[in-house]
């Protein structure tokens, strides 16, 4: 799949604020003030005029060409900064703000790496991200500010406007940090190109339609998954996001469920604990008022996705409306943006049994039913979207014959 001209956030956005002013763009569920939830809405013309706010404020301040760290927590000013950031020629740094727990070093870490000019926080945060890059020795040129700090004088919008370059399709949109669970973590360097194609394939695999399809995600914004599913295939898709914060996943996974009754044609996402915690913590009673009949697709994109778990979800939400083919198994991975290959749309995840002893070695043979006490069950993610995938020998280089156990190598326009 080949980019298209111009394919940046930036155009797609201003498309969008052309094309369709007065339709949702972004809902952000907030439960902190209501245990219901309060939704706060923005129509992509609003949301096209903050960020072009922020945009022209960033550039004024030189950010145009720097890395640009957002650590506001999940909401409206990260969607709004993130954008804002990449339509101003800056590069974005999706973080999180430290006062996540148990994330410090994680969050020194991307800091010193990227060496940011700039970081977006929300008001009541500035002086504790300050704080915090000044107590880790991180670089004293690094300015915090919010999104109020950076608005745009109406006299001079014209000529910012005018003035301005816009973001190409090979400039570099934004730092993507992977989670850094086995090392460090690295920023990969994602294009606006690698993104646009890539919220695209995702689309493709999962039968996504303006229109019909929405997005609905408490996954973290600076995860990969969550940047694409709440903010990048909205865009780049003119679809409507609704997102809710993480932590209020975990304190009522009934939340989430409500929110994929509440908005029809669904696209939602979680790790396969998330599947497993919803059948622990969800009881029977409270099932019956959910209707998830509509929901579009529920990504599994766990490693590895346990066949067990999904067939857990599916029997304690079949009343509620969710089929079989509703679960799709799904793999990816920071250096590829983030989609790379689905199980197929309107199938049964497949799931394969192997002999136990033989994988471990190297070798993946399915195994027979009569092998009960050695075998290893695994399921499939389908196949890749626009993408070239071989397995390959680390030591050698080459690609491996069916059948035998290797590295995963990738190639495609949405490799970062």
């Amino acid at each position: 799949m080949s980019s298209a001209t111009g394919d940046t956030l930036s155009r797609h956005l201003a498309l969008s604020a052309r094309q369709a002013p007065d339709e949702a763009a972004f809902t952000f569920v907030d439960f902190d003030a209501d245990r219901d939830g309060t939704s706060v809405e923005l129509t992509w013309n609003e949301l096209d005029r903050r960020v072009r706010t922020v945009a022209a404020g960033l550039r004024r301040a030189g950010a145009a060409g720097e890395r640009v760290a957002i650590v506001a927590p999940q909401g409206h000013d990260y969607v709004i900064g993130f954008l804002g950031a990449v339509c101003a020629g800056a590069i974005a740094v999706p973080l999180f703000p430290p006062d996540l727990p148990g994330h410090g070093e994680k969050l020194a870490a991307a800091l010193t790496d990227a060496a940011p000019s700039l970081a977006i926080a929300v008001p009541g945060q500035r002086e504790a991200v300050a704080d915090f890059c000044a107590g880790h020795g991180i670089a004293s040129r690094l300015r915090v500010v919010s999104v109020e700090d950076l608005p745009q004088n109406a006299g001079t919008a014209g000529t910012e406007a005018r003035t301005a370059r816009e973001p190409q399709p090979e400039d570099c949109a934004y730092l993507q940090y992977t989670s850094g669970s086995t090392r460090m973590p690295a920023g990969v360097e994602i294009t606006h190109a690698n993104v646009c194609v890539n919220a695209r394939q995702a689309m493709e695999a999962y039968d996504l339609r303006r229109g019909r399809n929405c997005s609905v995600s408490w996954l973290p914004l600076y995860h990969d998954m969550g940047l694409m599913l709440g903010i990048a295939m909205p865009v780049v898709g003119r679809m409507r996001s609704v997102i809710m914060d993480p932590l209020d996943f975990v304190q009522q996974p009934l939340r989430w469920l409500r929110l994929l009754t509440r908005y029809d044609g669904a696209l939602t996402a979680a790790p396969n604990f998330a599947y497993d915690y919803c059948v622990r913590r969800v009881p029977p009673e409270a099932r019956a008022d959910l209707s998830l009949g509509s929901v579009a697709a529920m990504i599994n994109g766990s490693e590895p996705v346990s066949p067990r778990t999904l067939e857990r979800f599916h029997e304690a939400f079949a009343p509620s409306g969710i089929r079989r083919t509703i679960m799709r198994p799904s793999y990816g991975l920071a250096e590829a943006t983030v989609f790379v290959a689905a199980s197929p749309a309107g199938e049964e995840p497949t799931v394969t049994s192997f002999d136990r002893k033989l994988l471990a070695q190297g070798t993946a043979r399915v195994a027979e039913p009569t092998e009960n006490g050695s075998i290893t069950e695994l399921v499939a993610c389908g196949r890749p979207t626009d993408q070239e995938v071989a397995i390959v020998d680390p030591a050698t280089g080459r690609r491996q014959e069916d059948g035998t156990v290797g590295e995963i190598w990738l190639r495609g326009p949405n490799i970062g």
